[in-house]
Formats: structure tokens, sequence, C-alpha cells
């Protein structure tokens, strides 16, 4: 039998742990991002907290671009999440994402139903690019309602994904560079 979760040891934070930059427009995907946050941050393995996100917008003051820059600095992952606003700063925050050789997971999200004539063109543009140049994938996911548990699932299931490519790619190189 399994003892209750509440009279285990409390869950504490690996040396270092891999950290999830979540970038947006700010108002369009609010409670989305609140949520990935908090399901990013409370997950463990073996009592251990693997995870962190960073989301540069709950800091205050007037250095957010420095911080902004920092915490991608910081940052292992970056999780674009893309919809019919467009932002100069969700692009800026990409485009360091690249230049810093991040892995990179974009989303679009759109609305099944409002019209594709209500997204801004320039997302079209930068997502087309992303895609055509850039060569990264985006992942559309098409939402009956503006609630983030119709997506939550989704975005969570392929940033596990991505982390065990990355666990197993790091096993590969390990075996080569120390083989038994």
């Amino acid at each position: 039998m399994r003892p209750a979760r509440e009279s285990l040891l409390p869950t504490t934070p690996v040396d270092t742990p891999i950290v999830v930059f979540i970038s947006s427009n700010q108002k369009e995907f609010e409670e989305l991002r609140n949520s990935l946050k908090e399901a990013i941050d409370r997950q463990d393995l073996f009592r251990k907290t693997l995870m962190k996100a960073e989301l540069v917008e709950k800091r205050s003051g007037t250095t957010v671009s420095g911080d902004m820059d920092q915490a991608l600095a910081n940052s292992n992952i970056y999780l674009g999440i893309f919809g019919k606003v467009y932002s100069k700063i969700a692009v800026r925050e990409y485009e360091i994402a690249r230049r810093l050789g991040l892995t990179i997971i974009v989303f679009e999200i759109v609305s099944r139903v409002s019209s594709s004539s209500n997204v801004d063109p320039r997302v079209n543009v930068f997502l087309d690019r992303v895609k055509k140049v850039d060569g990264v994938k985006v992942m559309t996911l098409i939402a009956k309602t503006s609630s983030p548990r119709e997506v939550l699932g989704t975005i969570t299931q392929r940033l596990s994904n991505i982390i065990a490519e990355i666990v197993n790619q790091n096993l590969r190189i390990r075996k080569v560079l120390n083989p038994s």
C-alpha cells in the first residue's frame, strides 16, 4: 500500500531543474500561461521538482526587458503560444531563444468560433517564416472555447515528449563517451 502523499517528505528541487520559458501575447493567453506555469511547477518525479516555468510578466519593475533576456538565458526550453493577436515582445522572445539555441516548441491556437479574418496578418507571416525558414514545427490547436483546459493537456504532453527526447539524446551521447 502506498503512503498518503501528505505523509511523505516535501518535494524538493533537483540541483538544476529544466526551465521552460513561456511566451505569448500577455492579454490573449493570460489564463493559459498561468495554468501552464502551475502545471509545470507542480510536476515531480520521486518527490523531486524537475521543472520550473518562467513567466517574466509576473515580475514587477522597469527592467522587464532585461529580466526577459536573463530569463531566456537561464532557460532550456522556449514554449511559444501564438493566436490572433501579434506581439512584438513574443516575436522578440522567440528570436532571442533561437539565437541562444534553446529547444523551441511553438503552438498556434485558432478558434473554431472566430474566422481567420480576425487574425492579425503579421501573425501568419511570422509563423510561416518560423516553419519555412527556421524549420520549426508549429503545432496548430483548434479550440472550441477560450478555456485553457481544452489545450493544456496537449501542450503539456508535447512538452513531456520533448523532454523525453532530450533525455534520450543525452543518454545516447553518454554511452558513446563512456562505453562500459
